[in-house]
């Protein structure tokens, strides 16, 4: 996101939240906040402001439901201390920054009016939210406190740190447009319009201007000579950079995303992105930023148990990978245990033709047409020693090549499990990552943390279980209930347990994913369109996501089962059909949209 790119959405939440009351704050990340408001004549709106250092961005929210944590980080609680109950009197970007400042007026506990600012500054991995006590016109004063402390130690420009003055973030020495002369793009190379060197010489030029606007410009004045061949290249820049610049300020163009061949939304901006091959208008800047970070995978919440669950499983898959090549390796070498039996059975037939000390011999193999075999002895051992050595080798390997099998076999087993625990990390709300948890104890994957203890007062402690959470719900076209497991206890009981033996079951094929089951009810047949859905969700919701085209296997729950013994959410199937599709976002946006919350009972686990 570039200055264009804020002063639109600056725009946008100025005119739509000016005297909003501030009711609630939540910090679901270490760098995240969202604000509930009361937004006058619109009702509930939810604010969603990141300082991530790849991620940070400023939007509201849609269906998402970010989880919180149990107990609220201290930047939190103290935003809730100041500001809420408060209103927004304004918003503004400064200058052409990436930087938008929420001027909000509160009443503190002696009933006083007070003025803050709450300053987003988006800025890559030098993001923040600052919070600073303020003149009456929002001018920022002292920092109160902000969600990431640098200190001098960390900049030599400034510290952001409690009780310290608020300094912005430094100059990046560019122009606004209009100060520029009208020369200034006369370095533009037009025989190749789009090249990067074209696109950094006006991004560091003009202010505001970040990679994607200045593709634009370059876009649109590559067209506008073609149009008028009499303008120069520099002139049809400077025309084109006022066009895209007055996108931004005045909103004469609707907000965009760039779409890739799936749909996805990879980039976006306050005009039309005309320079992409395909892309898509958006109702406000904020829903293209929304769509922008939601389509590549970008979750809201980030917690530290989901980064540890993911370290966990990560280590346990690096050392079973490692291991797997070893039991490789041990096998490999198991499988010379035939040469060794042959080797000894010779000695047997031929002990007459050598004798003890002898350091070689060569016989010929009779299961091999006679073709001579060399066949080394230890000479401190008489032949009929040497061909029972032969024998306890072979028998060694043979029982070592049992052994790794089964080894193997059970590593494979352990990975396969894993990785299913992987994808299902991938973006699990609060309450599926405590099951997820609760599932590796529980599998002997992670250790369970030791609790403090408590006085004794003669009674049992009660153990605390995590929630059993319920599989996402959404609805088909046809009005038909496709269920989606988001870990490996809610497959296993969505799938053995939850659902009728005529219901269709849907997984990837394999690869990590979740199970899916369409509810079939009363209906004799499941239409194919919502087959289509379905199978489009179960892509979605795999490691597949990300593939142009997806096999995905289809039965009935009456032909899956678990084998004895099998890790949660393992199971095994036949009578299947494979349906090849591609996870395109232009039509799981859609899918997507009709969640809704599963009213089922949820079974043991």
């Amino acid at each position: 996101m570039d200055g264009l790119t804020m002063r639109r959405l600056a725009r946008e939440l100025d005119e739509t939240l000016r005297g909003a009351k501030i009711e609630k704050i939540y910090q679901p990340g270490d760098r995240d906040i969202v604000m509930a408001l009361r937004v006058p004549g619109q009702g509930g709106m939810r604010l969603f402001l990141s300082a991530h250092k790849q991620f940070a961005r400023v939007h509201f929210l849609a269906d998402e439901r970010p989880e919180n944590p149990q107990e609220p980080p201290m930047f939190c609680m103290l935003l809730r201390k100041h500001l809420e109950g408060g209103r927004i009197a304004s918003i503004q970007q400064h200058g052409w920054d990436r930087v938008i400042a929420f001027r909000i007026e509160a009443i503190d506990e002696l009933g006083d009016v007070r003025v803050y600012t709450l300053i987003a500054e988006v800025m890559g991995r030098h993001s923040n939210l600052i919070l600073c006590r303020a003149e009456a016109d929002g001018e920022p004063l002292r920092i109160i406190d902000s969600i990431v402390r640098v200190t001098e130690a960390m900049s030599r420009h400034r510290e952001v740190v409690p009780g310290a003055p608020y300094i912005a973030p430094p100059e990046q020495h560019k122009q606004p447009l209009e100060e520029l002369p009208p020369t200034a793009f006369a370095g533009i190379d037009a025989t190749n319009w789009l090249s990067r060197a074209n696109a950094m010489f006006i991004v560091d030029r003009v202010a505001g201007v970040g990679p994607v606007s200045a593709r634009e410009i370059l876009h649109r004045a590559s067209l506008r000579c073609e149009r008028q061949p009499e303008e120069s290249p520099s002139e049809a820049v400077l025309a084109e950079a006022r066009t895209v610049i007055d996108c931004a300020v005045h909103m004469s163009e609707a907000a965009s995303v760039a779409l890739d061949d799936m749909g996805r939304a990879m980039e976006c901006a306050p005009f039309s992105l005309t320079h992409r091959t395909s892309y898509a208008p958006c109702p406000s800047m904020s829903e293209a930023i929304r769509r922008r970070f939601a389509d590549t995978g970008e979750v809201l919440y980030h917690s530290h148990l989901q980064d540890e669950l993911q370290r966990a499983v990560m280590e346990h898959l690096d050392k079973l990978r490692g291991k797997r090549v070893k039991l490789e390796e041990s096998r490999a070498e198991s499988e010379d245990e035939g040469v060794y039996r042959v080797k000894a059975e010779l000695l047997t037939a031929f002990a007459h033709e050598f004798a003890k000390g002898d350091t070689s011999v060569v016989l010929p193999n009779y299961y091999q047409d006679n073709e001579p075999m060399l066949i080394e002895l230890d000479p401190a051992l008489d032949p009929i020693g040497n061909a029972q050595r032969y024998f306890k080798m072979a028998s060694k390997r043979k029982r070592a090549a049992s052994s790794v099998m089964e080894q193997l076999e059970a590593t494979e087993r352990d990975i396969r499990y894993l990785e299913e625990v992987m994808e299902s990390l991938r973006d699990a709300s609060l309450e599926n990552l405590e099951q997820v948890r609760a599932e590796l104890i529980g599998q002997g994957f992670l250790q369970e943390k030791p609790t403090k203890r408590k006085r004794n007062t003669g009674r049992s402690p009660k153990q605390s279980k995590p929630p059993v959470s319920k599989p996402d719900v959404y609805i088909s076209e046809n009005g038909f209930a496709i269920r989606v497991g988001r870990n490996n206890l809610q497959n296993d009981r969505l799938t053995l347990r939850q659902s009728d033996k005529q219901d269709l079951w849907l997984h990837v094929k394999d690869q990590p994913g979740s199970h899916v089951v369409i509810e079939r009810g009363q209906a004799e047949e499941i239409p194919e369109e919502t087959i289509e859905e379905a199978a489009l969700l179960a892509a979605y919701f795999s490691r597949g996501r990300d593939s142009a085209t997806v096999p995905v296997d289809i039965t009935e729950i009456r032909h899956v089962w678990k084998p004895n013994g099998a890790r949660p959410g393992f199971v095994l199937y036949d009578h299947h059909r494979t349906l090849f599709v591609t996870p395109d976002r232009n039509v799981l946006d859609a899918i997507l949209r009709r969640r809704q919350n599963d009213d089922r009972q949820a079974g043991g686990g």
